[in-house]
């Protein structure tokens, strides 16, 4: 493990109805002495099952953990951004209210992200809580656009320590210089929820940026690989808006055979999996189609960072599918285990 050091590091937890992990996932950051957070913010998306005030409950009781409430729902992303005005740390933090980090997790990020410049971002090696298994090591982002879980259910290597490039971020927790989320204008919350990880990753790449997984970095994290109508909707419809906003034309060209071979492997499953995802998956199309005017105006702002090539940003990229997950969410049945209680603001009309 890295020497103990006191990292500039703001976190940033964003919460929707989290309130029955938020304090073992805040009591882990305030025990890490080892690398204490200069600060962490607690951003409640205008939960309905008392976040909020389980938010200013810690804020109170710890120096440095601010609760920060916004009056509607942004999404995880736009929780970020609304936090991103407020972070004094050079670095910026983004966990999930149900993950919960071991000691040093910050020190062996910030070192690493100190040594690399190169470095857009980075994940810690997330870990299934109360399994030890592997929940990710980064994220497998594929070229058209599906993000999986990178080496998910495998268990841990004992010899796994050293830094790896990897495609991806993963939502669930990521470290990065807050100079380029700020360069960036913050994060693109236009997608609300889901996916967005794959959309900083991609940007990250195309602004010139690598990303990594630091496997000395360990965070747990309460997880269940789960899949329902409102869900996929929201993967779906970001997906294709990432396509048109970060491929140009020639790339999608090029990409054309593939991305019908994935289009038909979600029809497929949707049609495995029912009514509601049918009815999911044809709203991602109307919804892209009515967003044109922004998307437009999205993909302006993306050429504008633009430090690579499509072609440079696609070799990084994966090009083979997780048919292991693929198989997992093709087995499920019923009502999803991650499934809201009440669903996503979300119309699939």
């Amino acid at each position: 493990m890295s020497e103990p050091i006191r990292p500039d590091v703001s976190v940033v937890v964003v919460i929707y109805n989290g309130r029955d992990h938020l304090a073992e996932c805040v009591s882990a950051l305030k025990a890490d002495t080892a690398s204490p957070p200069s600060e962490v913010w607690l951003v409640d998306n205008a939960s309905p099952d008392g976040s909020g005030e389980v938010a200013e409950t810690l804020a109170a009781r710890w120096p440095n953990v601010h609760a920060l409430h916004n009056p509607t729902n942004r999404g995880y992303a736009g929780g970020v951004n609304s936090a991103l005005p407020h972070l004094r740390g050079e670095y910026v933090a983004v966990l999930n209210p149900d993950c919960v980090v071991e000691p040093g997790w910050l020190a062996e990020a910030v070192s690493f992200l100190q040594a690399n410049p190169q470095a857009g971002g980075l994940s810690p090696l997330i870990l299934l809580r109360g399994d030890g298994r592997i929940n990710s090591a980064g994220q497998e982002v594929h070229v058209t656009g599906l993000g999986f879980n990178r080496w998910l259910w495998r268990e841990r290597p004992a010899d796994l320590s050293q830094p790896i490039r990897v495609s991806g971020l993963h939502g669930a927790a990521f470290v990065m210089p807050r100079a380029v989320l700020t360069h960036m204008q913050g994060w693109d919350e236009a997608g609300f929820l889901y996916h967005e990880d794959v959309e900083l990753s991609w940007s990250l790449q195309l602004m010139g940026y690598d990303v990594y997984c630091v496997p000395r970095s360990v965070v747990h994290h309460h997880y269940h690989l789960s899949m329902y109508p409102e869900k996929l909707f929201l993967l779906e419809r970001n997906r294709l808006a990432l396509l048109l906003t970060h491929l140009g034309p020639p790339a999608r060209l090029a990409l054309a055979p593939l991305l019908l071979v994935t289009e038909l492997l979600m029809w497929g499953y949707c049609l495995l999996r029912g009514p509601g995802f049918l009815q999911a998956k044809a709203a991602s199309y109307r919804w892209v189609w009515s967003q044109s005017q922004r998307l437009a105006q999205r993909r302006a702002r993306i050429e504008a960072l633009r430090r690579r090539s499509d072609w440079q940003v696609l070799r990084g990229l994966s090009w083979n599918y997780a048919w292991d997950q693929f198989l997992s969410l093709g087995r499920e049945r019923g009502p999803s285990r991650r499934q809201p209680v009440g669903g996503l603001p979300v119309e699939l009309d």
